[in-house]
């Protein structure tokens, strides 16, 4: 298979996975690469033909690949397909933008945490864009890239009231964060961003961070690193195979991930009859 029927293989949604199709992709890495990263570039600059596209999924594909390769080349075409304007990203990508972007987004960065940050305080950007940002700064701490000090000193610069409107899921998303890092240092601006109702109670309530602070530090970093192992994309394959958008009578048995709590299972962009997280099988 060369690379482009590759890519015409993998445009096309007919409710299967792909497999041979990424086999042979993961053959011919270096002369795909830049197909995959022209895929997202033309979704970047005309996002509404590929919505109006139900069926195609290259784009997905290119993600995915480009991630568990971690292809620098791709981190900032990445960065732009995430930062459009609401509801664009999720349109476009749905369950992948906030199940395995934080990791795709860490694994095409090279280790500098800039333009991921750059997303994560961008107040145009759509809110589950800027969370999954958040989520690959936890993420980095685990990979060693930045400490969680600094981690946690940025997190708390975001947690003012200027940086979203009153509605947004933002600073839930920003509270769970710092709960998986271990919250003691931040709890005074967490109470206060209860107080001032900046924080979904139901979406994460004040008993998660005392139970963090029960379990302790050791505990907390080491259930972020089961979380990120699970969302590794070092097999391609199990990444992606399990996705309930695809025919599994056509390919190998359905054993869903290990489901496992973390604030992407709390409320999140209406889910589309493509794929489904595996909560809602």
């Amino acid at each position: 298979m060369n690379v482009e029927e590759i890519l015409a293989g993998l445009e096309i949604y007919d409710g299967k996975y792909k497999r041979a199709h990424i086999d042979a992709a993961l053959k011919q890495k270096e002369e795909i690469i830049p197909h995959l990263i022209a895929i997202l570039e033309k979704v970047r600059d005309e996002p509404q033909n590929y919505i109006e596209d139900s069926d195609y999924q290259a784009h997905i594909y290119a993600l995915m690949l480009l991630g568990h390769w971690r292809e620098t080349r791709a981190h900032q075409v990445i960065i732009d397909v995430v930062s459009l304007p609401e509801p664009l990203p999720h349109d476009l990508l749905e369950d992948v933008l906030t199940e395995d972007l934080p990791t795709i987004l860490l694994r095409t960065s090279g280790g500098s945490l800039e333009k991921i940050k750059g997303l994560a305080t961008n107040k145009n950007a759509y809110e589950f864009s800027r969370g999954a940002a958040i989520t690959a700064i936890t993420y980095a701490v685990i990979e060693g890239i930045i400490t969680r000090e600094d981690a946690l000193s940025f997190l708390d610069g975001l947690l003012t009231k200027d940086q979203a409107s009153e509605d947004s899921s933002f600073y839930s998303q920003l509270a769970c964060s710092i709960c998986d890092l271990y919250p003691e240092e931040l709890m005074d601006k967490i109470h206060a961003a209860y107080d001032q109702g900046l924080i979904d109670k139901v979406f994460v309530g004040i008993e998660e961070f005392q139970e963090a602070l029960k379990d302790g530090k050791e505990k907390c970093l080491a259930d972020l690193s089961k979380q990120l192992s699970h969302h590794s994309l070092e097999d391609i394959h199990k990444s992606m195979e399990w996705w309930a958008c695809f025919n599994h009578e056509s390919n190998k048995p359905f054993v869903p991930k290990q489901p496992i709590l973390e604030f992407w299972d709390k409320p999140a962009p209406k889910k589309t009859k493509k794929k489904k997280a595996f909560w809602e099988l």
